[in-house]
């Protein structure tokens, strides 16, 4: 965190254990003096970095989207010199999947944390719509890239409202054998 101030690593701090929270929680409210207390900060510190609890939600959603971002980006690169076809949708699945798994149960807690607000998932609309106009543009086969984008989105809602028993679904075969089909 080099080159980071200090009021930087004190709201990374606070995201982090709001996040901790809600995914303890798996989808309880949590309090705005808990994450102070989980993050080791004051209450009024709390709220100088985020002035109310909508504040650091909408904070919280970004940094998700921020990090699908991410690891999706750094499966692109890792895909650049690859000689197999569909790049861009294997390094979606690949991405988003990885970030699924670090999410743990976090999803649902956002989910019930941003019940009184729908405004709130504007920047994850946001990013689903630039992902999926991204795969239907880039893609050597766009209704292949649409199947792959609702299965992973599919996974993913298994995730959080835990439809299908995660014994009964083996996840990472499925994911494993999508990422074979699309070589």
């Amino acid at each position: 965190m080099k080159g980071t101030t200090k009021a930087s690593r004190t709201q990374h701090r606070i995201l982090e254990a709001a996040i901790d929270l809600v995914q303890a929680q798996a989808g309880g409210q949590f309090s705005l003096d808990a994450v102070a207390k989980h993050a080791g900060v004051s209450k009024g510190g709390l709220l100088y970095n985020f002035p109310s609890k909508q504040a650091l939600i909408r904070a919280m959603v970004q940094y998700h989207v921020d990090e699908t971002r991410a690891h999706i980006a750094e499966e692109e690169r890792k895909l650049a010199d690859d000689p197999y076809r569909h790049k861009l949708m294997r390094a979606f699945l690949k991405g988003h999947c990885k970030r699924m798994q670090e999410e743990g149960k976090t999803g649902s807690g956002m989910l019930a944390a941003i019940a009184d607000d729908h405004s709130l998932l504007d920047p994850v609309r946001a990013f689903h719509k630039e992902v999926y106009e991204r795969l239907q543009k880039e893609s050597e086969d766009p209704e292949l890239a649409t199947l792959v984008y609702l299965a992973v989105e599919g996974i993913h809602c298994n995730g959080i409202f835990q439809v299908l028993d995660e014994q009964l679904l083996d996840v990472d075969e499925q994911l494993d054998r999508m990422s074979e089909i699309l070589k």
